[in-house]
């Protein structure tokens, strides 16, 4: 019994053939079509629980089609898979490009099956929800924190996804669409603050916390909260908090920013 089905648009046969083959092996079931027509015309007779579609087309770049796409599947997961035409910037340019979009997963290829493991799973688990959860992005270097976090919020409903650095968050396929990112101030690489200026770049429309616990005490909690209020910061956590801090801090951010939406 198939796990489920996935509606794959790859113009290029022998391509699609192959992820096809890695989805049945997988348990999964592939419907396969060739252009956005197609996609279009199979979106209003069929049921599916992932559209798995390349960005680049002859038909066109799907993400200016993803309005009418998600008015034919609500509520179904985009993956958005792309070689980025010349690779690197451009490779991550499209990505971002498909982050803005509001896509729920991002493919760079060529992948493996880890990595449409990893796709699914969550699949599975959006599609059994009775309600789209929000998206919550934890990145914190400290095991102890995102725990914490990841517990307090999953309890009340919400999706969570994790990161130990913001280089992690950002290379990680499953996260794509987030409404909301939770991040410590001072962690190895790059950091709280140079990571919120690219999280507004990247998802411009999601809320930012911002926690930190001051540095070895020589710099005051509230003078790098505010710090990171001044960079784009929607609201400010200062460490230690607790659950019910937490919760009740997201619940407020989210709120404030749908009403002025």
């Amino acid at each position: 019994m198939s796990k489920g089905t996935v509606l794959v648009l790859e113009d290029s046969r022998t391509q699609a053939q192959l992820i096809s083959r890695l989805l049945a092996n997988l348990g999964w079931s592939a419907i396969l079509v060739f252009d956005h027509k197609s996609a279009f015309a199979q979106l209003r007779t069929s049921r599916v629980d992932l559209l798995l579609f390349d960005v680049y087309l002859e038909t066109g770049n799907t993400l200016m089609h993803l309005p009418e796409i998600r008015q034919l599947a609500p509520g179904v997961p985009v993956a958005i898979m792309t070689a980025g035409g010349a690779g690197g910037a451009a490779l991550n340019d499209t990505l971002n490009a498909a982050r803005r979009a509001q896509a729920d997963f991002v493919l760079p290829k060529p992948f493996g099956p880890e990595t449409l493991v990893t796709i699914l799973e969550e699949t599975a688990k959006m599609r059994k929800a009775p309600v789209r959860p929000r998206h919550v992005l934890v990145v914190d270097d400290c095991r102890v924190v995102r725990m914490l976090t990841a517990q307090a919020l999953a309890g009340e409903g919400y999706r969570i996804s994790e990161a130990k650095s913001m280089e992690e968050a950002f290379e990680r396929v499953d996260i794509a669409h987030v409404d909301i990112v939770i991040t410590d101030i001072f962690m190895p690489g790059m950091g709280g603050i140079e990571g919120i200026q690219i999280i507004q770049s990247t998802w411009p429309d999601v809320s930012i916390v911002a926690m930190s616990a001051g540095v070895e005490q020589k710099v005051a909690n509230t003078q790098v909260l505010s710090a990171a209020k001044h960079m784009g910061a929607h609201a400010l956590l200062p460490k230690p908090f607790t659950a019910s801090d937490v919760v009740v801090l997201v619940e407020a951010v989210l709120s404030e920013r749908s009403s002025a939406a």
